[in-house]
């Protein structure tokens, strides 16, 4: 019930301006007793997933006291080396569910509750759920303290509003866009151009090209045919920070008649990979520019986009000159406008060349070579598309090396790849998929069975089976200051694949090892832990993904 009610209290509210939704801000009060200024908005692009979020500042320090913003309970609690870090959960009476991420310590009694769980199971990976009459919390208690935990590169809080399943994510400027000032526009620096291809072209080529925005226009006129569609790339400000935001709202408008409408509101964590769908994957892979198409894929539900019968692609089959218009907002309402002519030019189209192979998205597709085998599933890709195989020998001589697609390719969930190892020097289990990139790669996993590792991907490249036989790295961080200022602290990190476990003891005993993967640092605080005065046996031991193990032994003085 809860939900139905949230679900139509959110319907209400967006369907009205953003200054009359502003009054839903009396269902939440403020989680901090200072004025409020934001680091990062709802629905800013990250790689693969969308912000899920708003980042709260905290003014640059750790341990600002969080507010309850509403009466509810404290329904979960994580510890994540990356991530959220510390994080909360709290289910509220008024239908909906808050998160509160990159905490710097929690309340009393999910502290003890959070330590016994560690304690008890041997780990410092913590998710654990709390009944609704377990922990009760009112509006305006302090709540946790804001930290700088997890994958977090500054004192801040993440918030998120969700509803009360957990799953659907709205955008927290529904409840405290009156409580931020914000008079700036959103501003683009560079249109993109996305003839078709085979059926599209742009100054005589069928190739995407990127035009620079001076002055509020193109600076030049470019002549189209055929099937045309259009991308952005756009960044919003809020008064008072240097900050950059995503932009909440983009219209496409040609001849005056709206084409596509991006509303950056409501979405759910099915979705949340879509944004390689909206984006320009490629370019951003290879540039690290986020360009946003205004034109939706053949696969791509995500329900911020509307569009045209044509989905956004606009036909220029006429030859004149087109008026085209781009209108991006915030959530304040301050508005930007860019317009700009391409002229209609009879041009020849080149017809599409298609690779070597042509995948449709909606049916499942395998590629089966000698050596290797993808298998896609129906609704992974988000466009059918053509994809050539190159294969050339590897580097470690245990596989070829396999490129599927000339440019990197997303996938909405993911992909099987198996690729037999024709020859083997090593343990089996030492063995792993590797995803070559301009920087090297990185692993991508991999179990091996009958002659060939598997393994699961997001996303289409270059792969080859590589071998990790080297134990995770460790060493000690100012070693002679351990004593004094009480905490043990190690550098750790793994060249092939990743720290997949690590477990202390003191004595003989399990101790607790706080790890964050952000820096690479496992921290013991031998004052948080009880840990008596004198010298003690510490022990600690890595484990990484392929099972490769460290030990490290010594005695230290406390």
């Amino acid at each position: 019930m809860r939900n139905i009610i949230a679900t139509l209290i959110f319907a209400i509210f967006c369907s009205v301006s953003p200054s009359k939704a502003q009054q839903n801000g009396a269902l939440f009060s403020s989680p901090f007793d200072f004025e409020l200024m934001l680091s990062g908005n709802f629905g800013e692009l990250r790689s693969n997933h969308f912000h899920s979020g708003i980042d709260f500042k905290t003014q640059g320090v750790v341990g600002k006291p969080i507010r309850c913003i509403a009466d509810g309970y404290i329904s979960r609690a994580t510890v994540q080396a990356g991530g959220y870090g510390l994080a909360l959960y709290v289910m509220h009476d008024n239908g909906y569910m808050t998160v509160y991420g990159h905490l710097d310590r929690f309340p009393a009694e999910v502290h003890k509750r959070v330590r016994e769980y560690q304690y008890n199971n041997e780990t410092f990976m913590v998710d654990i759920s709390f009944a609704p009459d377990e922990i009760r919390v009112s509006r305006g208690e302090v709540l946790a303290y804001a930290g700088n935990t997890g994958y977090s590169f500054g004192p801040h809080l993440h918030f998120e509003v969700r509803d009360s399943t957990g799953e659907e994510l709205y955008d927290p400027m529904l409840f405290f866009a009156g409580r931020l000032k914000d008079t700036r526009k959103p501003v683009a620096t560079a249109i993109a151009v996305y003839p078709l291809d085979g059926y599209g072209v742009a100054d005589d080529s069928s190739a995407s090209r990127v035009l620079a925005v001076r002055n509020g226009t193109l600076a030049d006129t470019i002549s189209v045919w055929g099937r045309v569609g259009f991308g952005i790339k756009a960044l919003d400000y809020m008064d008072g920070t240097s900050n950059k935001y995503g932009v909440c709202r983009v219209e496409l408008f040609v001849d005056d008649s709206l084409r596509f409408d991006s509303r950056m509101e409501q979405f759910s964590f099915g979705e949340t990979r879509l944004i390689n769908a909206w984006a320009d994957y490629a370019r951003y892979v290879d540039k690290g520019e986020w360009f946003l198409r205004s034109f939706i894929l053949g696969n791509n539900p995500l329900r911020a986009l509307e569009a045209d019968a044509c989905r956004g692609v606009i036909n220029f089959n006429e030859e004149r000159l087109y008026k085209v218009e781009y209108r991006l907002s915030d959530y304040h309402g301050n508005t930007s406008v860019y317009r700009f002519n391409v002229r209609g030019t009879r041009q020849d189209i080149p017809p599409y060349a298609s690779e070597g192979h042509y995948l449709l998205w909606f049916l499942n597709n395998a590629l089966l070579y000698d050596g290797v085998r993808l298998d896609i599933p129906a609704g992974e890709l988000f466009e059918s598309r053509g994809i050539e195989v190159g294969i050339v020998d590897g580097e470690y001589g245990v596989s070829r090396r396999y490129t599927f697609g000339s440019e990197p390719i997303p996938l909405w969930h993911g992909a099987g790849l198996s690729i037999r190892v024709d020859s083997m020097a090593v343990d089996s289990s030492r063995l792993y998929i590797k995803r070559i990139t301009k920087k090297g790669g990185y692993s991508v996993g991999g179990k091996y069975a009958d002659g060939r590792i598997s393994t699961d991907v997001n996303a289409l490249g270059t792969f080859e089976v590589a071998v990790d036989t080297v134990p995770p790295r460790i060493s000690a961080v100012k070693e002679g200051a351990w004593a004094r200022n009480g905490k043990v602290v190690f550098a750790v990190s793994d060249k092939e694949t990743s720290l997949k476990s690590f477990r202390g003891t003191l004595g003989g005993r399990f101790i607790l090892f706080k790890y964050s993967s952000k820096n690479g640092r496992l921290e013991l605080d031998l004052k948080a832990e009880g840990v008596s005065r004198g010298v003690h046996q510490l022990r600690l031991e890595l484990v990484d993904a392929c099972g490769n193990v460290r030990v490290f032994e010594k005695k230290i003085r406390y």
